[in-house]
């Protein structure tokens, strides 16, 4: 029976709908952490567990999809899936409305009741859209000779969608909307998206009958050349190459976070290059992948491609380096220097991985018939690879490996698989490309250009400790990433490096002064340089510290002058998880909010339900100090921080250091209490203690007044809480200072 011709109309509702349902799954993946922070806080963990969830939705889909093709596909299939995934995409909210606060969940461990949120709200949404890639090739495969063409451009579009979805979510919803409404509009969308299939459609695609299921694949009946692996034969190494091209993918980008964090930090617009520079890497390379697939649809061609791929990855290390020894890009802005940055180093690796798939799938596909099959279980290989690559990267290879080490490993791993699919053992210029490749690899390893520039790597920072000179000083100095966050002089545990610390340490006298043993929370420990100083000064009082990077506290406590009989409590996990399920309420005198690095600051701590929460940990008299980074009179997040604190408490003040003005860009702290603030007794306190003009400074009411009626001032809550787009002002007031 054949197949009917497919009009470009069918071709265009097709790929439409493929790129609509990616865009919509990377949506619902990037609110699926809002929606769960509540409830599971926002660590990695929290991360790596919803984006393993929604790739294994997305695997078993495709292989669902592939299998379900054989029954014979048409629009109205595509139509009612997209519809099943409109309803399904509203299973998040029914979730959070049934779990209230969660009060039932507390006694699940953090991991699992993650892993349980995350699959019951996403895995069957993203489940379903993922059939519709596999149902929609084999609709649009009549013959062939077109395959890797098609299988390209439908792989690129879905990139191109994801790549949307990103830029969306970032930059427009979570700006404009809710989580709720984000949700209830991608709903909406993907139902006005179902209707654009179901009118009658020129093509269809029959039902494969089962004996064309069950037989053995023919021998192949394309120029193979006289060497190379046949694919079409061997469908375990097809699934195997398609895997491991994912898991580089996403051990590359992965790796693109930490190799770029120390040189500008991590932010929402270092992010969103990472991924935006990923994806259309991804979309260039399977667009590139398909004309090649079609053009010479050979191993040797494919075993060349890895062999590309592999020697670009080992570029990544010294082209970073080069880069940034040659300080790259100065004078143009913050954020054109990341994009920049990010695209030179990155855009080859992937765009040569991106080149993989398509070519795999052409030459593992020997019967149109058997398209939609052979697609499903191919996608369903490759998100199980970048699944792995997400976990095994995220949760150990980064920090046992190290980011240099991953990157090479995956190098070689590429170069071994060119080998064998290319069958190097059989033609001597092959052979001398691989070996070039590996001698590449020595070279720059001899080199030392794939050494770590960090002290130690984890799964949140590239952590390094060096030491300088600062105000005539000999310090420590310990870098999170792209942000010195502690500067300790190790003789002397009085200095406390900068100024916003003075206003803490002052506070705490004033607390002490009042409270014989006061009880005192810091969320965010980095150094340890308040709690060493708290230890040292006041060592009546009883300190807890809560640092979600345990490397970080281990850091602070070996190399940062912590004695080693400390009675600091210390505990590794997010700060809003330690609030809920193990602080005691009613029980601070002062709860100190330091949780930033650079301009990345976890949103679901800067919300009116934390703030609730903080409130009720404190004393009566209990004070709450905010830290926040922004500039007066032009910076928006302060705006909104402060604001979102008045409605939690009765009596707040904005402090900064009184040696500096009270505007332009700064370290201010927000001071909420449910009593008066009398800050009008720190100078007696202070005098007490031998310092006799205080650190810290009122911003007068009149001067707070003016500031916030100057712009919006939002009230930040676990629905609405846009704190990466606030910050990305901040971001870009700091890229027109580098630029002048």
């Amino acid at each position: 029976m054949s197949t009917p011709s497919v009009s470009r109309l069918d071709l265009l509702r097709a790929a439409f709908l493929v790129g609509v349902t990616s865009c919509a799954t990377l949506v619902l993946e990037l609110t699926a952490a809002r929606l769960l922070a509540p409830f599971v806080g926002a660590s990695l963990h929290t991360w790596t567990s919803i984006i393993g969830v929604v790739l294994a939705g997305i695997s078993l889909g495709s292989y669902a999809g592939g299998r379900l093709s054989e029954r014979g596909v048409s629009f109205r299939w595509l139509a009612a899936l997209t519809a099943l995934g409109a309803v399904l995409a509203l299973l998040p909210l029914g979730w959070v409305a049934l779990l209230g606060e969660g009060t039932w969940l507390r006694p699940i461990p953090v991991l699992p009741r993650t892993f349980l949120l995350s699959f019951l709200g996403f895995f069957p949404v993203s489940f379903v859209l993922a059939m519709l890639t596999p149902l929609a090739l084999r609709l649009l495969l009549p013959e062939l000779r077109h395959a890797g063409r098609i299988v390209g451009l439908l792989y690129a579009l879905g990139t191109l969608g994801s790549l949307a979805g990103n830029f969306l979510t970032g930059f427009v919803l979570m700006a404009w909307l809710s989580v709720p409404t984000i949700v209830l509009t991608v709903s909406g969308a993907l139902l006005l998206c179902a209707l654009v299939a179901l009118p009658r459609a020129s093509v269809s695609a029959p039902s494969t009958p089962p004996a064309a299921r069950e037989e053995e694949l023919a021998p192949p009946d394309l120029a193979w050349g006289s060497t190379g692996a046949d694919l079409r034969t061997r469908p375990v190494l097809a699934c195997f190459l398609v895997a491991c091209a994912s898991f580089c993918t996403l051990a590359i980008e992965l790796a693109a976070s930490r190799i770029l964090a120390p040189t500008v930090g991590v932010a929402l617009l270092s992010w969103t290059a990472i991924i935006g520079v990923v994806l259309a890497g991804m979309a260039l390379g399977n667009l590139v992948g398909g004309y090649l697939a079609d053009r010479w649809p050979r191993p040797d061609v494919l075993a060349a491609s890895l062999l590309v791929a592999a020697a670009s990855c080992l570029l990544i290390p010294p082209i970073h380096r080069w880069l940034e020894a040659r300080d790259a890009f100065e004078g143009m802005g913050l954020q054109a220097r990341i994009v920049a940055l990010t695209a030179i180093v990155f855009l080859l690796p992937v765009t040569a991985l991106g080149t993989l798939s398509p070519q795999v799938l052409r030459l593992a596909l020997a019967d149109v018939g058997q398209a939609g099959r052979t697609v499903g279980r191919l996608s369903a290989w490759s998100t199980a690879g970048a699944l792995l690559g997400s976990f095994l990267t995220g949760w150990w290879l980064i920090a046992k490996v190290g980011v240099y080490p991953l990157v090479v490993g995956a190098s070689l791993g590429l170069v071994a698989l060119a080998a064998y699919v290319g069958q190097v053992w059989r033609r001597p210029r092959f052979f001398g490309a691989t070996a070039g490749t590996l001698g590449l690899a020595g070279v720059l390893g001899s080199l030392g250009l794939f050494a770590s520039p960090c002290t130690v790597e984890t799964d949140y920072f590239c952590i390094q400790v060096h030491k300088v000179e600062h105000e005539g000083r000999r310090l420590l100095a310990l870098q999170l990433d792209h942000l010195t966050h502690t500067l300790v002089d190790l003789k002397d545990p009085s200095y406390l490096g900068y100024p916003h610390e003075y206003i803490h340490s002052e506070l705490v006298r004033m607390v002490a002064a009042r409270t014989g043993h006061p009880r005192m929370l810091l969320i965010g420990g980095g150094g340890y340089v308040m709690p060493r100083w708290v230890e040292n000064y006041v060592p009546q009082a009883r300190m807890e510290v809560v640092e979600i990077d345990p490397a970080v506290t281990r850091m602070a406590l070996e190399r940062f002058g912590v004695k080693p009989d400390t009675h600091i409590l210390s505990y590794s996990m997010d700060g809003r998880q330690f609030l809920q399920e193990q602080a005691e309420r009613g029980a601070y005198d002062l709860v100190i909010q330091d949780a930033v690095n650079d301009l990345s600051v976890p949103y679901h701590l800067m919300t009116r339900e934390y703030d609730v929460l903080v409130r009720s940990l404190l004393k009566p008299d209990g004070i709450y100090l905010l830290t926040v980074i922004d500039e007066i009179p032009r910076g928006s997040f302060l705006r909104s921080a402060f604001r979102t604190v008045q409605d939690v408490f009765p009596h707040v003040e904005l402090l900064h250091d009184a040696r500096a003005g009270s505007k332009g860009q700064n370290v201010y702290i927000v001071a909420g209490s449910m009593k008066p603030l009398d800050l009008e007794r720190l100078p007696e306190v202070l005098r007490g203690a031998g310092i006799e003009q205080p650190r810290t400074g009122r911003v007068p009411r009149t001067e707070v007044d003016a500031y916030l009626a100057a712009g919006p001032a939002l009230l930040l809550t676990d629905d609405f809480a846009p704190v990466d787009n606030l910050l990305a002002e901040l971001f870009l007031l700091r890229e027109q200072v580098t630029s002048k």
